[in-house]
Order: C-alpha cells, then sequence, then structure tokens
C-alpha cells in the first residue's frame, strides 16, 4: 500500500510541518533567483526579457485588485489546515514544492521583467503597493507563481469537503471566485503580463499532471533537490564569476556543467524512486561481487553517493559512541545448531573484526581464549561460512572488509547476496516473489554447505557440521536489517505472526518498524507462503 494513501486525519504538528517546508522552497528558491535577476539586470540588461504584448498595454491599472493579489498567501497557508487527509496533505505539499522548483528553475534560465512603469496611488491601497515595491521586485515574471498557485490550490482544495454537504456547491463557488480573482489581480495590479498568466496556467497543468503518477513523496523529493541544487550552483557560479578578477567566464561555465550534472544525477534517481521493481534497482545502482558501487554508478549518481557516505560515516561514528558502553551490543540469534542471523549497520573495518570474532564464537569463548591461549585451538577446528545480505542500494556494503578479515581470522568463506532497497523505501513496496527469491537463495547457500564425516580412533563416525552465519546490514541504522531478518524468520518458521512482536522487544527494543514500513499484510504473506505453497497442508 502506498504511504500516501493513508486516509488518516493528520495532527497540527504535522500541518505545520508540511507548510513550513513548502514556505521555506519558496522563500529559499524565489528570494534567490530574485537576486540574480536584479544582479543580472545591473551587468547585462540585454539578457533580461520583456514579454509585454500589444494586449498588455490596454489592460487597466485597478488599484483595489491589490487585495485580491494578497488573498494568494493567505489561501497558501489556510489551505494546509483545510486539507482532510494525510493523503491531500501530501499531494497538495508536494505540488506546491513542485510548482516552486520548475518555476524557479524557469525564472533563472529565462529571466524576465515587469515592462511598465506602475505608479503607487495615493488612497487607501497605498501601503499595499509599498509593501509590494518592497517585498517583490519586478522579476521572476513568466511564469506566474500566483497564477500557478491559484490553479494547484483550487483543485487540491475542490474535494476537502463531503460532496454530500448541503453547501457544498457554496463552497465550490466561492474557491472558483477566489481563485479567479488571485489569477485576474496579477495583471491588474501590474506585476504580469498575459504571457505570465499563461505560463502560470500551464506549468500548474503539468504539476497537476505529474502529480497524478508520481508514485510517493521520495521521488517529489529527489526532483526537487534536483531543481534547487541546480539553481543554488548555478547562481553561486555567478557572483563568483562577478567577484572574480580573472576567469570570469570559465568559473561561470563549471558551475553551469555542475549544476546540469547534479540536475541529471537526481532526475534519474528520481526516475529510479519512480519504478516498482528490484531489478530496475539493480540496474541502476549495480555493484561488484565484492560489494562495491562499480564507476557508472558513482558517475551517474556521484552526488547522491557521496551525500550517503557522508551520512554514513556519521552513523557509523554514532553507533559507536551511542553503544560504547556496551562491548558486543549485537547478538546473532540462532536458528538452529549450526545457523545464526543477526542485524546491523554498515560497519567500518575495525569494528567488523570485533564484532565478527564475537558473532562466530560468542563473547565467553573470547574471554576464555584471552585467558588460554591453547583453547583459541577449539573453535579454529570449526567449520563456518558467512552470508552478507547487502540492503542498501546507494552505498557500498562492508562485504569486502569482512572478507579481508575472515581469511585471516580461519580462512572462513563469505558469500554475498545484494537486495537492492532504496533509502527509506517501505519494505511493502518490494514484491513478495523478490523476498522469497532471496529467501530461498539464502537457503541454498546454507545447505550447500554439506558435512564432514570424520572418523576417530576407535573408527566410528562423526558428522561436523558448518556453522551459517547471516548478517543482514543497511546503510547506517537497523530498522531496514531487522526488518528483512523478521520476514526471513518468519519465512523459516522460527518466528509467527503472533510472536516476532514479542521477540523484537526483547532482541531489538530501540528497533522503529511502523506499520507504514513493515504492514501486517507483508508479515501475513512471508509466514504463510510456505503453507500455501504445499498443498499437502491445505
Amino acid at each position: 500500500m502506498n504511504p500516501l494513501s493513508t486516509a488518516y486525519t493528520p495532527s497540527a504538528p504535522t500541518r505545520f510541518r508540511h507548510l513550513s517546508l513548502a514556505l521555506l522552497s519558496f522563500y529559499l528558491l524565489y528570494n534567490v533567483t530574485t537576486l540574480y535577476s536584479v544582479s543580472l539586470y545591473e551587468i547585462a540588461p540585454s539578457a533580461i526579457h520583456h514579454l509585454a504584448t500589444p494586449f498588455d498595454s490596454i489592460i487597466p491599472f485597478i488599484p483595489a485588485m491589490i487585495v485580491p493579489y494578497s488573498w494568494s498567501l493567505i489561501l497558501f497557508v489556510a489551505s494546509f489546515f483545510l486539507v482532510r487527509t494525510s493523503r491531500q496533505l501530501s499531494l497538495l505539499t508536494y505540488r506546491l514544492i513542485l510548482a516552486t522548483t520548475f518555476a524557479c528553475l524557469i525564472f533563472y534560465l529565462y529571466p524576465a521583467r515587469f515592462s511598465f512603469h506602475r505608479v503607487i496611488p495615493d488612497d487607501w491601497t497605498q501601503f499595499g503597493y509599498q509593501f509590494l515595491q518592497l517585498v517583490d521586485k519586478p522579476f521572476n515574471q513568466l511564469p506566474s507563481l500566483h497564477v500557478t498557485y491559484a490553479v494547484v490550490l483550487g483543485v487540491s482544495l475542490w474535494d476537502v469537503l463531503a460532496s454530500k454537504k448541503q453547501w457544498i456547491g457554496l463552497y465550490r463557488a466561492s474557491l472558483v471566485v477566489i481563485c479567479v480573482l488571485i489569477i485576474v489581480s496579477t495583471v491588474l495590479t501590474y506585476q504580469h503580463h498575459l504571457m505570465d498568466v499563461f505560463g502560470g496556467i500551464g506549468l500548474a497543468a503539468v504539476v497537476l499532471a505529474l502529480s497524478g503518477r508520481i508514485r510517493n513523496g521520495l521521488v517529489t523529493k529527489y526532483l526537487a533537490l534536483g531543481g534547487i541544487g541546480f539553481v543554488l550552483i548555478a547562481i553561486t557560479g555567478f557572483y563568483l564569476s562577478t567577484i572574480s578578477m580573472v576567469g570570469l567566464d570559465i568559473i561561470e561555465s563549471i558551475a553551469r556543467v555542475l549544476a546540469v550534472y547534479w540536475l541529471a544525477s537526481f532526475i534519474m534517481l528520481a526516475w529510479v524512486y519512480q519504478q516498482t521493481k528490484l531489478a530496475g534497482n539493480q540496474r541502476w545502482f549495480k555493484k561488484g561481487s565484492d560489494g562495491k558501487l562499480t564507476i557508472v554508478t558513482w558517475v551517474k549518481f556521484a552526488p547522491i553517493i557521496i551525500i550517503y557516505n557522508s551520512m554514513s560515516f556519521l552513523g557509523q561514528w554514532y553507533f559507536k559512541a551511542f553503544l560504547k558502553s556496551q562491548k558486543y551490543p549485537l547478538t546473532p540469534y540462532a536458528i538452529n545448531d549450526t545457523v545464526k542471523v543477526v542485524a546491523s549497520p554498515r560497519f567500518r573495518q575495525g569494528d567488523l573484526h570485533s564484532h565478527l570474532r564475537c558473532w562466530l564464537f560468542s563473547y565467553h569463548s573470547l574471554e576464555r581464549s584471552r585467558s588460554n591461549p591453547y583453547e583459541t585451538a577449539s573453535y579454529q577446528t570449526d567449520r563456518y561460512q558467512v552470508i552478507v545480505v547487502d540492503l542498501a542500494a546507494e552505498i557500498s556494503s562492508h562485504v569486502d572488509c569482512l572478507e579481508v578479515i575472515a581469511k585471516d581470522l580461519i580462512n572462513l568463506p563469505v558469500h554475498y547476496v545484494y537486495l537492492p532497497l532504496l533509502d527509506l523505501q517501505p519494505l511493502n513496496d518490494v514484491v513478495l516473489t523478490d523476498y522469497i527469491d532471496l529467501f530461498k537463495r539464502i537457503e541454498s547457500l546454507t545447505q550447500s554447505a554439506e558435512p564432514r564425516v570424520i572418523n576417530t580412533d576407535n573408527e566410528s563416525q562423526q558428522k561436523d557440521s558448518v556453522i551459517t552465519l547471516i548478517n543482514f546490514h543497511c546503510v547506517m541504522g537497523l530498522s531496514r536489517s531487522i526488518g528483512v531478518q523478521v520476514l526471513y524468520l518468519l519465512y523459516c518458521g522460527t518466528l509467527t505472526i503472533y510472536n516476532y512482536q514479542s521477540w523484537l522487544e526483547q532482541h531489538y527494543p530501540h528497533a522503529h518498524l511502523k506499520d507504514a514500513y513493515l504492514p501486517q499484510s507483508l508479515l501475513e504473506a512471508v509466514a504463510n507462503y510456505k503453507s500455501a505453497e504445499d498443498p499437502t497442508t491445505r
């Protein structure tokens, strides 16, 4: 189930958070592009476009229209408290953010200035126009964000009332009147030309059409980050070129290339999040057998990979610092005598050495081996293997470091399995067959390690089993790896849908596995898979 399809009523803090995000996006991008246009107009006036047509010259200036013009901000803010459901709130938020981002991209690529001179009226509207002149310069013309917002808000607020309400007709008529007056006021206050109005309507149509196809807010997040990054990088390069004494064109050209690269990278990333199959994730985020992202992947997604590596480093530091009072905080859980499972974040090489020894031989065995070195051989004669399940698409696995440590420790084999989950991707966003294929592959690796038959001195025979450690790990935290581990234990029959919660509270009390991330329907589907597959159990 899509996270945006939930129909509960959002709380006031949630509404304020969405409002703050939309306002922050607007004020950041709009003011930055305004400053850019003002500076560009001072340096090269010919680079600024004028969009007045003969029809604009016959449009009258009506000072009183400043009133409906000011309704735009009021409607903008009020809309976040008028929508009823979380889905409506999410749709409203990313529609407005996308509208702002796309508009400001156009403001940078096609800077325009209002062509007519507006005289501030000497009546009761004077203060309004003086304030408008102070906060809103005659730039950022095409498209008119007032018009785009009016259309987007009108559509978003159309269904906030139940259709059976007696005064639904009056509400919708009032909404249409307000939005139309806002649109008309943009030209009657001499803030925009007719071309700006048509551009605003066109942009609103694009945003509304696009929002109907976007799978979730993560796609919007990366589209917005791509546009915001493009504008900030390109305009920063412009200002650096204006204050430099040499290489003016080179600095701005380099900034534009980096801005285009940033935008293209995040558009590709948004496209990956738009897909529904893990096979697509694996094509875009390819890894080698050593768990490292390929060079081609780095070329495509360097900005986001650098960000995630930085976050991973901070996460590793926090995990180690937060749990420094616990010597071995992650204890494997034994499914049976030969298989253990443990969920972990992505570790650094130095931390992996301690954790691997603990996972394989247990803390007590290590303490005994330190006090009596001759006992080290007792566990070195056992046979072990490690299966690393990598659950992060955007960052390399720690399997390469683990292989080095495992070889130095007791020369044990390490198998690598890759399930390319994207960051913040809900576990129910993965089709059931992908999980089953993963679990069957783990089973195959576990069962492929056949026990050896050992002859003792008295010619009796005993079986030497292979001990398998399965390590589920993700980018930084534990929620994803714990969640997939729970699904695996349900698949194996070790846990049931009735006791997995108590198991989580006992072994991972700090896990954050909300129903939106790991829903009951997915748990039941995995838990019942084998019984449904076997006709003898029906």
